[in-house]
């Protein structure tokens, strides 16, 4: 299991995040996010635990979730 930030950047669209992945099941976090993505709103995120980011990305997006960025943080789970 790897362990990713989706930089949204408003603590708005990690709320919508938190729930729509929350639904589907994935454990999901709100969090702040470091200053590199704060240019682009308030600086939150979402942190996740999953195998395979790229069906999470096309579903916030389908969702209408803005995403700022994608980073791996860290593998396993914490």
């Amino acid at each position: 299991m790897r362990k990713y930030l989706i930089a949204t950047g408003t603590v708005t669209y990690a709320m919508k995040a938190k729930n729509i992945l929350g639904k589907k099941g994935y454990r999901v976090r709100v969090e702040k996010t470091r200053s590199n993505y704060k240019s682009n709103g308030c600086g939150y995120g979402v942190v996740i635990w999953c195998n395979d980011i790229i069906p999470i990305e096309e579903l916030l997006v389908s969702s209408g979730v803005k995403i700022l960025g994608i980073e791996e943080i860290a593998n396993g789970l914490s």
